[in-house]
């Protein structure tokens, strides 16, 4: 049973600091660069943060499945290695359902049921982090797949997106009879996904506005 957490304390001790890049850290970048610019730079943040700590337990965990994998394991606490700009582009959109995608949900919403409620606020959030949480679904894929797969580190630069495409169409791809249509697995991923990172992220944005709404002025 312990195997199943090997390496879990390096990215445990990273949420803390990971999770403010959610909104102090946004709050700060997005008061002198916009909402976009924000998201970018709080996830960038996060990335910096988080990154060794979520490399060095997916390698552990994938030595602890096919040993002498990795002969030397990613430390937790360099911010750098492969697959790092995937990890960025994951966080951005993780985050981005949240302070960018929830407006339009919300908005949509309010139009359908003709009123504007905390009720249609938490659906607005909850919609848009679902989006925001299937989009990273392929892209937090790749990334695992990145950072515990060392041949990837051999190939040439045109060999790595292709070696890469063909991961992302063994997940989600099944031929039968010769036919190829989306795997069965994919809705359930994608509904597993967004039942955590979707309802974090919502539970976070709602405990975030009602302190700033009741905080004494």
């Amino acid at each position: 049973l312990r195997s199943g957490w090997i390496g879990g304390i390096y990215p445990a001790i990273a949420a803390c600091p990971q999770f403010l890049c959610l909104g102090p850290a946004y709050h700060l970048f997005a008061s002198f660069t916009g909402m976009v610019g924000g998201t970018v730079l709080a996830s960038i943040t996060e990335s910096a943060i988080v990154y060794g700590a979520e490399t060095c337990n997916a390698q552990l965990a994938k030595n602890q499945k096919a040993p002498g994998t990795f002969a030397s394991v990613h430390p937790s606490w360099k911010p750098f290695g492969p697959g790092l700009g995937l990890h960025i582009s994951r966080n951005m959109l993780a985050l981005a359902g949240m302070r960018m995608f929830c407006q339009p949900f919300t908005a949509a919403i309010e139009t359908l049921s003709g009123k504007s409620t905390a009720l249609t606020q938490l659906g607005g959030d909850f919609a848009g982090n679902i989006c925001g949480a299937c989009l990273t679904a392929p892209i937090h894929q790749l990334y695992g797949f990145t950072a515990t797969t060392p041949e990837l580190h051999t190939m040439s630069m045109s060999e790595k997106p292709a070696r890469m495409m063909q991961f992302l169409k063994d997940q989600y791809l099944v031929t039968i009879d010769g036919r190829t249509r989306v795997s069965s697995v994919v809705p359930r991923d994608l509904f597993m996904r967004s039942m955590y990172v979707a309802v974090a992220y919502t539970m976070y944005s709602t405990l975030e506005k009602t302190l700033v709404r009741n905080w004494p002025k």
